[in-house]
């Protein structure tokens, strides 16, 4: 089953939420992508906290690359969790028919400890996701 999930920029929620999933199926089914355009030049990599919190759990997330949503990433999964609010999500997302919302605030610009609470939150969301 092909896995995508979503959030604002692909620097954070939704790369925690990919590695965990890939982790924990012990497969490289999940992958991940913002619905605004953070260009790759300003980030590329999710964002150093969030390299050190996965780091903390043992995760390598230093890799993983900043994608943009396309149309094609929604037609090539299965299901879809967006991790952002409505609004923010294209037409071709809300409409696929594919999507679970989380509600997951985002860690940017909080502390560390905001960024170990929604890692947590989200790894706990993805082992259920897996156990189904």
């Amino acid at each position: 089953m092909k896995i995508l999930f979503v959030c604002q920029a692909n620097v954070a929620r939704s790369q925690m939420a990919e590695a965990y999933y890939n982790h924990f199926t012990n497969s490289k089914d999940a992958i991940s992508a913002g619905v605004l355009d953070f260009t790759p030049a300003k980030y590329g990599h999710p964002i150093k906290e969030v390299i050190q919190i996965m780091k903390e759990d043992g995760l390598d997330v230093s890799k993983q690359k900043v994608e943009f949503l396309t149309e094609q990433m929604v037609k090539d999964s299965d299901k879809v969790f967006v991790m952002c609010a409505e609004k923010e999500c294209p037409e071709f997302l809300l409409k696929s028919g594919k999507v679970t919302f989380w509600d997951v605030t985002d860690p940017f610009e909080k502390p560390i400890e905001g960024f170990r609470e929604c890692r947590d939150i989200i790894k706990n969301k993805v082992k259920k996701l897996v156990e189904k």
